[in-house]
């Protein structure tokens, strides 16, 4: 008898470790989305679509879901969640959160490069169409533009193909520049930042930088209400029609919207229909995929 209880308290026991280790199907799933005003809402929202081809872009979120600020915030909160899941830029990947395939195709820098991932974007610099920049921010463009600003890209996210190597001023480059607009491409914004300063040295020791990102939505406004030349958009989501007409779009990069969920979820891959299911509430728990 006391050869059966042990037996007992060690299954149990076991048991209950391995379900600590892993992730309850049974619990809810907390939904983690973007904030209104982000790119990658918007175009996250317009690429998951139910079976029927209507897109969340036109359905009502679930009530439940939690609305963060940046990559970092869903990524941190989707990490430390057993049942969380959500989704950021491929730059913001990192080894706290796990990936899930998108209707079969894994996320990574060649499928978004050959096009198989349909979770894809372009990142972009934006300038009001018409205006002369100002000397310390047209050279910082003549930089954006180069292949040497592409290497910077190409670490982490799909780089577009230049030829055109960035060269430094002869004499030297004093102003102001602004930068407003996507969190998504902030981090990549610091690393060309950094760059363009260790290029050109001494020539731009003159130039601030002024950087203030809090959603694509700012950055055609900041662009738009710029009257000194001083100002480069970074934008995530969409273009509309208008906007082609009032801005100039260059692409400086291509990027995945990777799915992610907690490392010791068990699931590897879901469909865009699930995606809509999850997102809009219909679908509650992982055990229902």
């Amino acid at each position: 008898m006391k050869r059966l209880f042990f037996v007992i308290v060690i299954l149990a026991t076991l048991s209950s470790m391995m379900f600590a280790a892993g992730c309850n199907k049974e619990q809810e799933i907390l939904v983690v989305s973007r904030e209104k005003g982000s790119g990658t809402r918007e175009i996250f929202d317009s690429l998951v679509k139910n079976e029927f081809g209507s897109s969340l872009q036109d359905a009502e979120l679930t009530k439940d879901a939690d609305q963060q600020s940046t990559n970092e915030r869903v990524r941190t909160l989707v990490a430390t969640t057993d049942s969380g899941i959500g989704y950021v830029s491929l730059a913001a990947l990192n080894s706290d959160v796990k990936t899930i395939a998108v209707e079969g195709i894994p996320v990574s820098q060649e499928t978004v490069r050959n096009g198989s991932y349909m979770f894809t974007r372009s990142l972009y610099i934006v300038t009001r169409k018409n205006q002369s920049l100002s000397e310390a921010a047209n050279d910082f463009m003549h930089y954006l533009r180069s292949s040497d600003a592409q290497d910077i890209v190409g670490v982490k996210l799909v780089k577009r193909e230049s030829t055109v190597a960035y060269t430094p001023p002869q004499q030297a480059v004093n102003g102001r520049i602004v930068i407003r607009g996507a969190t998504t491409v902030d981090p990549l914004m610091d690393d060309l930042i950094e760059d363009y300063k260790k290029i050109t040295g001494e020539k731009t020791r003159g130039v601030s930088f002024n950087k203030d990102t809090q959603g694509s939505a700012g950055a055609l406004t900041a662009v738009e209400n710029d009257c000194a030349g001083e100002t480069i958009g970074l934008y995530s989501g969409m273009i509309a029609p208008d906007d082609i007409q009032k801005f100039d779009f260059y692409e400086l990069a291509l990027d995945g919207i990777a799915i992610i969920v907690n490392k010791d979820n068990p699931i590897e891959n879901i469909t865009t229909a699930q995606l809509y299911k999850i997102y809009t509430g219909e679908i509650k728990k992982f055990s229902a995929l």
